[in-house]
Parts: C-alpha cells; structure tokens; sequence
C-alpha cells in the first residue's frame, strides 16, 4: 500500500491538531465578553496564519510529491467524494484565515504571531462595510470547515472499520523504516 510520505503526514496533522484547536477557542468562547475573549481571540489568530502558511507549504509539498493513488476498490461517488472533498479543504484552509486576516484589517485590530512580531494588517482599515461582509463570511467558512472536518473523520472511520482498504493507515505516522 503506498503512503503519503512523512512530509505529508506532518503537514496534515499538525494542520488538523490546529484547525480542531480553532474551532474549539471560536466556539468555546462564544459566549464570552469582550475583554475575556481577548487572550484567546489573539491565540486563534495566530493559529490562523500558522494554519494559512502550513497549507501554502503542503500545496508546495504536493506540487512537487504526487499523493499515492486512491485504492482501486474506491467507487467513482467515492473518488468524487474524495477530491471535491480535499479541494474544498485546501480552499477553505486559505479562504479562512485570509477572511480573518482582512477582517480583523478593516478595524484596524493589530495582532501578534504568538507574542513574536506584529502581523502586517492589510491596507483595508476603516471599511466597515467590508468587515461586516468578512466577519459573516468568516463564520460561514467557519461552519463549513467544521462540517468538514466531520465528514472527513466519518470517510476515514469508514476507511478504518467498514472498508479496510488500507485508506487510513496511509496518513498515520509511522516508527522508522
């Protein structure tokens, strides 16, 4: 069975530990002030551009290392399924950060990247309008990725226990060769 090399491996993991994270601070906090959502407004945002620069870099990853093909035993709604699927996560795993990045830029509402250096805001300041539109969006995009997520870890239980093809162990981490 092939497998995603270990590049690949690392790059999804760590963007899923970081996108479940950030559904987690977004949703958990919810419900809080202002002033308390702050320290953990400011940890979401910098996971949000760590998710954005990570996902450039598996794109790049991936331009130059084909994935291994999908297992002959997928069905063609299967193999839709799975590249629509992937697409639309690339899409949003750059369409959300951006939306937050250009968002919080219309206030303009500096932050720093996990206290190292401040994040350039885009030349956006001051456009209410285009903030309200980025902050609906944001959620939007938000619930898509969630629902997403879930679909993609109910495809790979399904890969796991139902199919067992092989699909799942092609993503894990591996000891040495």
């Amino acid at each position: 069975m092939d497998r995603y090399t270990r590049v690949a491996i690392a790059l999804h993991w760590i963007i899923a530990l970081l996108v479940i994270a950030n559904i987690g601070l977004a949703g958990l906090t919810e419900d809080f002030s202002r002033e308390a959502r702050v320290p953990y407004m400011d940890l979401h945002k910098a996971i949000g551009i760590s998710v954005l620069v990570l996902t450039l870099a598996r794109i790049a990853w991936r331009i130059g290392h084909k994935p291994p093909p999908l297992p002959l035993s997928m069905r063609p709604w299967e193999r839709s399924l799975a590249r629509i699927t992937h697409f639309a996560f690339y899409l949003l795993l750059i369409g959300l950060p951006l939306s937050g990045w250009l968002w919080m830029s219309t206030y303009p509402a500096p932050f720093a990247y996990f206290g190292l250096f401040d994040v350039p805001l885009w030349p956006v300041a001051g456009q209410e309008a285009l903030g309200e539109t980025l902050h609906e969006g944001h959620e939007i995009l938000g619930k898509a990725m969630l629902a997403l997520v879930v679909l993609h870890i109910l495809g790979a239980l399904k890969h796991l226990v139902i199919d067992k093809d092989g699909s799942f162990q092609r993503m894990l981490p591996r000891g040495r060769d």
